[in-house]
């Protein structure tokens, strides 16, 4: 039987007859097949007869039960004639149950849920590829929906990770961001390292640091999956997966503007608009931003560090050639260019002779030569075909395009010793083919195959003063920078018998040379995945995808310019220092890999459930080149991740989920300096177990408290599989604290009628956290906290909002960085965290 759906965005006596001609079709194919069967279709609104995509309806006592999708529409069948007990549910909404006399042909059950008088806000999930409601997906996922992200300001990565048990986002640079979930960092050295947290962007793959990074403006949603998601997400995912949906354009006129003032000269300026262009069939949205903040980090030798200046814009097109199709176009385009990032030494002083870095004041010799820029412009087309409400094909297309480039001073002084830049240009296409099914309404699932393909290229420049660097190489650091911050050259090797023939010879204080890496990659996915309703309550959640994936990695070293290095001579890189000079060189590796997940699930009520289950990940080998241009290959990483948690709304007022897991991993990749170079290291066994939770209580209509806790023991093994002592047995995952929690209140009052006043305070705080796996010492941050605001007025009748924010309310001192590039040679630098930023803001919604 073919069953055919009618997507509109109309309403009244529109809806009725377009639900009429969809109602002949389904008759008419009925007859046709011969089939008496009992169908039962219909939608789920709210009071304002909004549709509720993903509330979950079911058939009490049976096995049948479906999700509406992002029309709230529905479609059941497999049930029998007679009264039959229905029942929709969704999280902020009451419980709704009808009892309905089903007869043979088509019967529409619509429903309208009402708020309950004290609610939490309701979030549609989507990360199983299908509309849902969160009690209804069985593993552990923190979804932030627009109001949250809006009450608490929002508007950054590092802003978000607070609100999310088990993440930590670091992000030093706009095309470096490290993500960590469950104590698995994403960051990669290597062009065909591929991910451990998968970054998704309105269901494209953008996981490639360089693109990962995105500013927070006119979302939808932020959902972010903790643990391996092979089955949903694809490659790069082995740790988990952060999906990121913007507002799409629909029929509704709507949008907003915003403008803002704070400390550091800070400007920020936001807007949207959308509705229709052409009635029932064309639909568009509008968004951008600029911001920008002058650095934090002052710089003694010119412009500020740790500065912003962002600009970006999205453009989004819905289309609806058919009444069973959608077409949705998304456009988006962001630009960074910042100011330089504050790598700075605790060792030595600055040019004033102070070596406090939380007086914020830096010497960096490259001045404003120091920057960051990175832009990315990706382009998706997602096209859908129904067959009824809850079986359709969906296609997936998308293209971006990515360039990055940054220079740094690598030792964090004024003396120009390690001078570096990057350079980073991406290109990457995707097609994925999906087919949601329903089969009876009782086991719901998709299954479909994927393409993913990227080129990059990575240029790496070292240009040192041989003059400065001759104290680091010869480790004599001390000598690099006197007490009262200045640098002095050593024009010449001294005269030591120990250099033998070098003794004596000439430094050059001008010499760049060039590392070029170029990669091929690209993956075939053939992927299925499913829930099967065992009974009335239990389910069965399973899932597997088939990855053949093919990188091929090319590598050339130069010099560019200058003169031949001396030092070279020592390291054994003549006429380079850091790179040996070789012919551009090949390697092609192609691996098959395998991963699944099995959950089940047993539902206590209509918004609450018991879980348990096991995933298997997988990180595929890495192809890298060292410092000589000799190339090796890494060995797969592996993950075996047990976990089981508790999902629970009740009422409607409060809202707790927990999740304890035990992971277990082999070939553990990390990465670390060897030999001049940072290399993707295999660290053997290592083991890891904790405890996620977060909570929300609607105490009143208009007082909510929300907060999350994480915990979690990330240790490498005594043994590797071969029963040897490990190097870091026993440390402490990096970027990882063993506890983290965040607490928070929604406070608003009616000041005067349509006046409200707003308060949202909320704490953060991590336990000590170390920067490398290594568990160097001083390359640590101690436990610390910071207090964040938002409040203001809200005028209802113009839709105004008046908002003041701040960040580290308490001036709280810490770093977010500490080793990096000097670690190599002994001068280790770090990062400050930014210190109190406060900003003001008026918004006008419309």
């Amino acid at each position: 039987m073919l069953s055919v759906m009618i997507l509109v965005y109309t309403s009244g006596g529109q809806q009725k007859t377009r639900d009429k001609v969809k109602r002949k079709y389904r008759q008419t194919e009925t007859i046709r097949e011969g089939m008496p069967e009992v169908l039962v279709s219909g939608r789920v609104f709210n009071a304002q007869k909004e549709p509720l995509a993903g509330a979950s309806v079911v058939i009490r006592g049976s096995m049948r039960g479906v999700n509406t999708n992002e029309e709230g529409e529905y479609y059941l069948r497999g049930v029998t004639t007679g009264v039959v007990s229905f029942q929709a549910s969704f999280v902020g909404y009451k419980t709704k149950i009808i009892d309905y006399y089903l007869q043979e042909g088509i019967n529409d059950v619509n429903f309208t849920l009402d708020r309950e008088n004290v609610a939490l806000e309701p979030v549609t999930v989507t990360s199983q590829q299908r509309e849902q409601n969160l009690p209804d997906i069985s593993g552990s996922i923190t979804a932030l929906g627009s109001t949250f992200l809006a009450s608490n300001d929002i508007r950054d990565l590092a802003q978000m990770a607070f609100f999310v048990p088990g993440l930590q986002i670091r992000e030093q640079t706009p095309h470096r961001p490290n993500y960590v979930i469950r104590g698995l960092t994403s960051d990669e050295v290597s062009l065909t390292a591929q991910p451990r947290v998968s970054v998704y962007f309105n269901n494209v793959p953008v996981s490639r640091p360089s693109m990962a990074s995105a500013e927070l403006y006119d979302m939808e949603s932020v959902e972010v999956l903790r643990g391996p998601q092979g089955t949903l997400f694809g490659r790069g995912s082995q740790a988990g997966a952060i999906h990121y949906i913007t507002r799409k354009a629909g029929p509704r006129p709507d949008g907003f503007l915003s403008a803002g003032y704070g400390e550091f000269n800070m400007k920020d300026f936001r807007g949207a608009v959308g509705g229709t262009i052409l009635k029932e069939k064309l639909f568009a949205r509008g968004a951008g931003f600029y911001t920008m903040r002058d650095g934090y980090v002052t710089n003694t030798f010119g412009e500020s560090l740790n500065g912003k200046n962002s600009l970006g814009g999205r453009f989004s097109l819905r289309y609806l050639p058919f009444w069973n199709t959608t077409v949705d176009l998304v456009v988006n385009y962001q630009q960074d260019d910042l100011p330089g990032t504050a790598f700075m030494s605790r060792q030595f002083p600055n040019t004033n002779g102070v070596s406090d870095i939380f007086k914020y004041e830096a010497s960096l010799d490259q001045g404003e030569k120091l920057n960051n820029y990175r832009d990315i412009l990706g382009t998706s087309l997602e096209i859908r075909r129904f067959r009824n409400e809850n079986n359709y094909l969906t296609s997936v297309t998308s293209y971006t395009t990515n360039h990055a480039d940054s220079r740094w001073d690598g030792d964090g002084t004024a003396a120009p010793a390690i001078n570096m830049a990057e350079a980073i240009d991406v290109r990457q296409f995707t097609q994925e083919l999906r087919y949601n099914f329903s089969l009876n309404s009782r086991i719901n699932g998709f299954a479909g195959a994927g393409f993913w393909r990227e080129k990059a290229r990575q240029n790496y420049f070292f240009n040192p003063n041989e003059q400065y660097m001759a104290y680091l190489i010869l480790q004599m650091p001390q000598y690099l920078v006197s007490p009262a911050g200045e640098s002095f050259p050593m024009t010449a090797l001294p005269p030591d018998p120990r250099l033998g023939p070098l003794a004596g010879m000439p430094l050059p204080t001008q010499h760049e040379e060039e590392n070029i890496t170029e990669a091929t990659n690209q993956s075939i996915d053939l992927f299925a995945d499913a829930t099967w309703k065992l009974t009335w309550r239990l389910s069965l959640t399973a899932g597997i995808r088939a990855t053949r994936e093919t990188f091929r990695l090319s590598n050339l070293s130069r010099m560019n310019s200058g003169s031949p290095s001396t030092l070279g001579m020592l390291t054994g890189m003549y006429p380079n220092l850091f790179f040996m000079p070789v012919d551009e060189t090949e390697e092609k590796e192609s691996w098959t890999g395998l991963t699944y997940r099995a959950k089940l699930k047993y539902d206590l009520g209509p918004n609450s459930n018991l879980f348990a289950g096991y995933t298997k990940g997988r990180r595929p080998p890495v192809i890298q080149f060292n410092s000589s241009g000799t190339s090796e290959i890494m060995r797969e990483e592996t993950l075996h991740s047990f976990d089981a948690g508790l999902k629970s709304a009740l009422g409607s007022r409060f809202w707790f989920d927990a999740t304890a897991f035990y992971q277990l991993f082999n070939n553990f990749q990390t990465n670390a300096w060897v030999e001049n170079n940072y290399l993707v290291r295999d660290a053997g066994k290592a083991t890891s177990y904790g405890v996620e939770t977060s909570a929300k209580l609607a105490l009143l209509r208009n007082l909510t408290l929300f907060g999350n806790y994480g915990y979690i023991h990330a240790r490498f093994d005594s043994l590797d599989s071969q029963g040897n002592a490990q190097e870091y047995a026993g440390n402490q995952f990096r970027l990882t604290p063993e506890h983290s929690f965040t607490a928070g209140v929604d406070a608003r009052f009616p000041l005067l009628r349509g006046i409200w006043l707003f308060a949202v305070p909320s704490w953060s705080w991590q336990s000590h956290v170390w920067f490398e796996d290594a568990n160097t010492p001083q390359l640590d941050q101690s436990a610390y906290g910071t207090l964040n605001a938002n409040a203001g007025i809200i005028l209802t009748q113009p839709g105004v909002t008046l908002s003041v924010s701040g960040t580290n309310l308490l001036e709280e001192k810490y770093v977010i960085s500490a080793g990096n590039t000097g670690t190599l040679f002994g001068v280790p630098t770090y990062i400050p965290g930014p210190p109190r930023m406060i900003s003001g803001k008026i918004t006008w919604r419309f």
